[in-house]
């Protein structure tokens, strides 16, 4: 069961869609404060007009930002208003996934940049950003959104498993170097979660997109929000330090029980 949680400030990268949207929906209408990254303003901007209209007494904060660049991350943390700077809740939740191309024909220049510069540099450095004030305060809790592929790797994955392996591995560090203090750090390891996760890999193309998901029940974005609510919700001295997520029917990347389509 879920603990009373809020009035903590929640900061979350990747808020445009997926399972940053359903973080922030969450958090916010059980009465924190969200802010609300991305790269979409227009779409932050829809998502805080619908978090406003409800009853909520969270306030939202939406800042455009692009978690591979250090300098859009630093003028987000810069111009974070004065009532929402102390973050008590990191939710580094923006990646993505380009192609799925051997390592033969990968391209290492401009998709690999991405992936490495989103996924991985976006964690260390939003995280560098935020952590010294968790410290100073001796509080706060960090949700890191890896992927059970960080884990079980898949051929045509080489640098998405990667970058997770390496989310997977910075949150067992940031959990050893903070351990004298009251911070908590989960490493969230999504299976099959349908988002626009798998069109952006597919470069839009919705049947390459759909086919992860035949013969399946995916894991939804508000299924992954629901279990960092819960965390981020029990008590302070506990920390649960992994969270891996799959949908039923699915024993890890690449074993998966699909039922068949029916000829008609």
């Amino acid at each position: 069961m879920f603990r009373q949680l809020s009035n903590k400030i929640v900061l979350i990268t990747g808020a445009s869609s997926g399972i940053g949207e359903s973080c922030a929906k969450i958090f916010h209408q059980n009465g924190n404060h969200v802010i609300l990254c991305g790269r979409r303003v227009e779409k932050l901007n829809l998502i805080k007009e619908q978090l406003v209209s409800s009853n909520s007494s969270g306030k939202v904060f939406v800042s455009q930002v692009d978690v591979s660049s250090l300098e859009s991350i630093e003028k987000m943390i810069n111009g974070l208003p004065e009532d929402m700077k102390n973050i008590d809740i990191l939710v580094n939740n923006a990646g993505l996934s380009l192609g799925m191309d051997p390592v033969s024909s990968l391209d290492v220049g401009k998709d690999l940049d991405a992936v490495m510069d989103t996924n991985v540099k976006g964690v260390f450095r939003v995280t560098r950003m935020v952590l010294p004030g968790m410290i100073q305060r001796n509080s706060g809790y960090i949700f890191n959104v890896s992927s059970i592929a960080g884990s079980m790797w898949y051929a045509n994955g080489s640098a998405y498993c990667a970058s997770k392996a390496a989310v997977t591995a910075f949150s067992d560090v940031l959990r050893k170097e903070v351990v004298q203090t009251k911070i908590r750090v989960t490493n969230v390891c999504p299976g099959l979660v349908e988002t626009e996760f798998s069109l952006v890999r597919f470069s839009g193309d919705s049947d390459k997109a759909k086919k992860p998901y035949n013969g399946i029940i995916p894991l939804t974005a508000d299924d992954i929000a629901d279990n960092i609510f819960y965390c981020a919700s029990r008590p302070e001295h506990v920390q649960i330090t992994t969270i891996e997520a799959m949908a039923n029917n699915q024993a890890s990347t690449s074993v998966i029980y699909r039922e068949p389509v029916e000829n008609k």
